[in-house]
């Protein structure tokens, strides 16, 4: 059993949901203090939310095509696939059983799935989930997001490349619309899907939104926060979320094809963005 898969299992369990276990693990990680059922309810429901599909899905949200990829991808590793195939910790769990495996060499079965997990599951969302981790969640997730995107940095820079260069998540994933060309409901609902707009947005955001602006905040899903925001000052609340993908686009972390495609995808929301906050001062 090797160290880096026990991390990554310890990992993993710290994105679940607090057990009576978990003190230990936590211990082992030097994170301090535990995390609380409310802690990782505030930071992993209402702010982030650590499944693939809502970072890799065109919808957003929870299922779609990308859950449907993971699965068939867990299910080619086992007979079956868990209830929650997507989830952080499911995916973490599959990677620390193939690091557990992988001992023969890159030319085995093991080890090619173990890199098919990586770049095609785990590196197109989890980096970026992990720095928004250390801005918006719980003080005890902020400190286990720091040693995830550490360990996923090694990773990368242990195996090879993809063989076609980006996941098949990111390659075929829509754009963001123009809402003066399309529907303005599909431009809202991407401006709120990561791999369309390129911004993570969480409630934490909308509410700097509001206090930045001096607009009334209105608490529910981030969808209607939004909405909130925009009939209150269309143009304002434009131009904040520009300067927040500009800002998003200066924080991507790494350097190789995944970086290029959100740092590509946060430039070209920020520069409609801020047409559309400009055409509504006119």
């Amino acid at each position: 059993m090797s160290d880096r898969a026990e991390l990554v299992r310890a990992l993993a369990v710290c994105a679940e949901a607090p057990t009576s276990g978990l003190p230990s693990v936590v211990e082992a990680l030097g994170i301090s203090p535990a995390p609380t059922a409310a802690e990782h309810t505030e930071s992993f429901s209402f702010q982030l939310h650590p499944y693939a599909s809502v970072h890799l899905g065109p919808e957003g949200r929870l299922g779609g095509i990308a859950r449907d990829r993971v699965a068939g991808f867990l299910r080619a590793l086992d007979a079956s696939a868990p209830t929650e195939p997507d989830h952080l910790a499911t995916l973490l769990g599959a990677y620390a059983e193939l690091l557990d495996r992988d001992e023969d060499g890159p030319a085995t079965r093991t080890h090619h799935a173990r890199a098919a997990l990586f770049h095609e599951h785990l590196w197109p969302w989890v980096p970026r989930f992990a720095w928004r981790a250390t801005e918006v969640a719980a003080t005890p997730y902020r400190q286990w997001a720091r040693p995830l995107a550490a360990v996923l940095a090694d990773e990368a820079a242990e195996l090879p490349p993809p063989p076609a260069g980006l996941s098949a998540h990111l390659r075929d994933a829509p754009v963001l619309p123009d809402p003066r060309t399309s529907d303005p409901a599909d431009f809202l609902a991407g401006l709120l899907a990561p791999v369309r707009s390129g911004l993570i947005l969480t409630r934490t955001d909308m509410a700097r939104a509001a206090t930045e602006l001096g607009l009334g905040l209105r608490l529910g899903e981030r969808a209607f926060m939004l909405r909130s925001l925009l009939g209150q000052d269309a143009s304002a609340t434009l131009a904040f979320l520009a300067r927040e993908a500009h800002r998003q686009h200066d924080l991507v972390p790494g350097d190789d094809r995944t970086a290029t495609f959100w740092r590509a995808r946060l430039a070209s929301t920020a520069a409609l963005l801020e047409m559309l906050a400009t055409d509504g001062d006119r």
